[in-house]
């Protein structure tokens, strides 16, 4: 594989020379996921690592240009350099205001990158979450909500001004104090109630209360399945009769992974909906009534969709 790697970047520089870097780009993309699929796991791993980590990369003309980029500059300006923390999710929800100062370059390397299939797929689920939340208030009289990784709330935020959600309440969980500070500021909604810290602080709060409706927009593509089942285990209990839990999780068929993982460092748990249906094989007799798991048009997000008895 090092020497397909080397090939790899060896071959984007002709066209880096001339200026041509969305081709470059498209190449080394194509060329990642070529080289993902045809490898063994720890292999790719280790090739990633080796390749895109050290001192030689970093002097490379790509390296450069994906700095540029608001994926690559912005991962780097974050506190984990993760493509969940809310500043990046921001950006490819095209939430907020782009640089007046962008070359045509740099433009051009912002549509591209921000039209990779995982952030189509991030998109893809803000707006179902969105969905369910504005029309929720049409089903439900005084919804109860929990958002559980809530980010910035970016998913609420339009559901929180509807007439619809008047005498509800919204309960918005997330472990980074600095999310919860910044929804405090914006939004000064009387039904809204933030918390921060561990999810099993959360968990173990008994004065939450019952909800109609909890959601998990990120939060199953940072953890292992031990901890995925723990957690739902902990949340179906905390669902009214008839309520409903949706979440989100990255499936294995996420188009441009390679490039998630090689370029931005990123390795979430990836899950089908085998993998997904086995974590609730332990869940029976927790207020679990019945279970949908579907897609978005994508492929790359497998939502699983919990009814409680």
């Amino acid at each position: 594989m090092m020497q397909s790697s080397q090939s790899l970047l060896q071959d984007l520089l002709p066209l880096l020379a001339d200026g041509e870097y969305l081709p470059a780009l498209d190449s080394l993309r194509d060329g990642l996921t070529r080289l993902r699929a045809e490898s063994p796991l720890e292999e790719w791993r280790t090739f990633c690592a080796q390749t895109f980590s050290g001192k030689q990369f970093s002097q490379h003309p790509v390296s450069q240009l994906l700095k540029v980029g608001p994926l690559g500059s912005g991962c780097a300006g974050t506190a984990h350099g993760l493509i969940h923390e809310p500043l990046i999710l921001d950006v490819i929800y095209g939430l907020g205001s782009v640089p007046c100062d962008l070359t045509s370059a740099a433009n051009a390397l912002r549509h591209w990158e921000l039209a990779l299939g995982f952030c189509a797929s991030l998109r893809a689920r803000h707006g179902l979450f969105m969905r369910e939340l504005n029309d929720l208030g049409n089903i439900v009289s005084h919804p109860r909500v929990l958002a559980v990784g809530c980010g910035h709330l970016r998913d609420a935020a339009m559901a929180l001004s509807l007439a619809n959600m008047r005498g509800g309440e919204l309960v918005a969980f997330d472990r980074d104090r600095a999310c919860i500070d910044l929804i405090e500021r914006e939004h000064e909604h009387p039904g809204l109630r933030t918390i921060s810290g561990s999810l099993r602080d959360l968990t173990n709060d008994f004065m939450l209360g019952a909800f109609d409706f909890i959601y998990l927009p990120t939060l199953l593509d940072t953890l292992g399945d031990l901890r995925v089942s723990a957690l739902l285990g902990s949340l179906l209990p905390l669902l009214k009769p008839h309520g409903r839990l949706l979440a989100a999780n990255f499936s294995p068929d996420l188009m441009d992974a390679a490039y998630l993982e090689a370029c931005l460092d990123w390795w979430p748990f990836y899950r089908g909906e085998e993998e997904l249906a086995a974590l609730l094989s332990p869940l029976s007799g927790k207020n679990l009534r019945g279970q949908v798991l579907f897609r978005d048009d994508s492929g790359g997000t497998v939502f699983l969709d919990l009814q409680a008895i």
